[in-house]
C-alpha cells in the first residue's frame, strides 16, 4: 500500500530541493571562477616564463641547467649556438656531446663538488671551438634545491663567460713585462757603461785641456787657444748631458737616494761658479754671485742634487744670454727656506714657452745665442730634484730682455 505524501511534505521537501539546486549552483560558479582564475595564473606564469627567456637569449653569457644526473634541461642563445645544437636536441645531452674529453674531466671534477657538497663554485676552463681556436670560459656555477626539502640538491644552475679575449690580452702583458724586464736589464747596463767607461775619458779631457789653456796663455797662438777652448766646452757639455741623462734614469726608477749633510750654501755656489766660469768666458758673460750679505747659511740637505740644480740652471742661463751678457745669482733666506735666483738678461720667453718649460713633452731643445745644443732634460731634472728636497721652481721673463729662474726649498730637508 503506497501511502501518497502531504502537501506539506511535498511542499518541504521542493523547498530542500531548491536548497540543493543552489548550493550545486554556488559551487559550480565557484569552481567555473576557480577556474578562470587558474586559466589566468597559468597565463601570467607563461608570459613571465617567456619574458625571462627572452632576456636570458639576449644576454651575451651562456646560461644553462643540469638535472642530479648532470644532463642539460636547459640552455639559452647563446649556450646553443655554441653547441651548435637546437633546443631540442639539447635535451638529455651530457658536456661529451659537446667538449673534448679533458675539459669533460674537470667539468665532471666540478660539477660532484656542486651536486654532492652543495658547493657554489667559481673557475676557469679552457677548451676549443670547432675550428680548433682557443676558448677560455669563467664558470660560476651553483647548486638548486629542491622547493619542499632544502636540504635535497636536485641539479645545477651555471654561468659562463667568454674570457678568451681578455685572458689573451692578460698573457701578452705578462709576456710584455717580461720583455720590458729584460729591456730595463739592458738600459741599466748602458747607463753602468756610461756612468763609468764614458764620464771618466770626458774627466781626462777636461783636464787636459785646462792644462793646455794655461800653457798657450802666455803665447800669442789666439788660433791654438780657440780650438783649445772649443774642445773644453764640449767636453763640459757633454759631461753634463752624460751626468743629467744619469740622473734622470735614477728618478724615473727611484734610485736616486737623497743624502743629507751639512753645507755652507755660499762655498757650494762659488765651487759650481767655479766650474762655470770657462764656459762664461767663452762667450765674454759676466757671472756674478750676491751672498745675503751679513749671512752664512748652513744647510742640512743633499749637496749632490742640490749642485746638479745649480750648475744646469748657471749653463741654462750661459746659453741663452748673449755674448758679453751678464748672469746673476743671488741669494735670501729666512728662518725656514732659502730662495736661489739664477737672472740673466738674454733672449728671454714668452708666456707659452715658459708654461712648457719644465714639461717632459715638451722634447724640442731651443739652440742657444751661440747655436748651443741640448737635450731638454737640464730643467725637467731641476724640476724634479728640487721636488725631491721639498721645494719648488718656477721662471719669470720678459721676451727679448732676459730670464729669472727662482727655486726654494727648505734649509733643513726631511726626507
Amino acid at each position: 500500500m503506497i501511502i501518497e505524501p502531504t502537501i506539506e511534505e511535498l511542499i518541504k521537501q521542493n523547498s530542500d530541493l531548491k536548497k540543493q539546486i543552489k548550493l550545486l549552483t554556488l559551487d559550480v560558479v565557484e569552481n567555473t571562477e576557480n577556474l578562470k582564475q587558474a586559466e589566468l595564473n597559468n597565463e601570467i606564469a607563461s608570459i613571465q616564463i617567456n619574458q625571462l627567456k627572452s632576456t636570458l637569449d639576449h644576454l651575451d653569457t651562456c646560461i644553462y641547467i643540469k638535472d642530479r644526473n648532470r644532463k642539460y634541461l636547459y640552455a639559452n642563445k647563446k649556450t646553443l649556438k655554441l653547441f651548435g645544437c637546437t633546443d631540442q636536441d639539447l635535451q638529455g645531452s651530457v658536456d661529451s656531446n659537446f667538449f673534448p674529453k679533458e675539459t669533460c674531466e674537470k667539468l665532471a671534477e666540478i660539477d660532484h663538488r656542486i651536486l654532492e657538497l652543495g658547493e657554489n663554485t667559481s673557475f676557469e676552463v679552457e677548451s676549443k671551438d670547432p675550428e680548433g681556436n682557443r676558448l677560455v670560459f669563467l664558470e660560476n656555477k651553483t647548486p638548486i634545491f629542491d622547493k619542499t626539502d632544502t636540504s635535497k640538491i636536485i641539479g645545477l644552475c651555471g654561468i659562463s663567460t667568454d674570457i678568451t679575449k681578455r685572458k689573451n690580452i692578460q698573457e701578452k702583458i705578462v709576456e710584455s713585462e717580461q720583455e720590458l724586464k729584460q729591456l730595463n736589464a739592458t738600459k741599466d747596463k748602458l747607463f753602468s757603461i756610461i756612468a763609468h767607461d764614458l764620464r771618466s775619458p770626458f774627466y781626462g779631457i777636461l783636464g787636459f785641456s785646462e792644462l793646455l789653456k794655461d800653457n798657450l796663455s802666455f803665447t800669442e797662438d789666439t788660433e791654438s787657444k780657440e780650438y783649445i777652448s772649443i774642445i773644453n766646452t764640449s767636453a763640459q757639455n757633454t759631461l753634463t748631458l752624460l751626468d743629467n741623462l744619469l740622473n734622470w734614469a735614477k728618478t724615473q726608477t727611484n734610485e736616486l737616494s737623497i743624502r743629507l749633510e751639512k753645507i755652507i750654501l755660499s762655498e757650494m755656489i762659488q765651487e759650481v761658479i767655479t766650474l762655470k766660469k770657462t764656459l762664461s768666458k767663452s762667450k765674454k758673460i759676466k757671472l756674478n754671485y750676491f751672498p745675503e750679505t751679513g749671512i752664512e747659511i748652513e744647510l742640512f740637505t743633499d749637496k749632490t742634487i742640490l749642485q746638479s740644480i745649480l750648475r744646469n740652471l748657471i749653463s741654462n742661463a750661459i746659453k741663452f744670454t748673449n755674448i758679453g751678457g751678464t748672469i746673476d745669482v743671488k741669494v735670501i733666506s729666512n728662518q725656514d727656506h732659502v730662495e736661489v735666483s739664477i737672472s740673466d738678461n738674454g733672449l728671454g720667453m714668452n708666456k707659452e714657452t715658459i708654461n712648457q718649460l719644465f714639461k717632459l713633452s715638451n722634447s724640442s731643445a731651443l739652440p742657444g745665442t751661440a747655436d748651443e745644443q741640448g737635450s731638454g732634460l737640464g730643467l725637467i731634472l731641476c724640476k724634479e730634484f728640487v721636488e725631491k728636497l721639498g721645494g719648488r721652481i718656477w721662471a719669470e721673463s720678459t721676451l727679448g730682455k732676459g730670464s729669472d729662474f727662482k727655486f726654494i726649498f727648505p734649509i733643513k730637508t726631511v726626507v
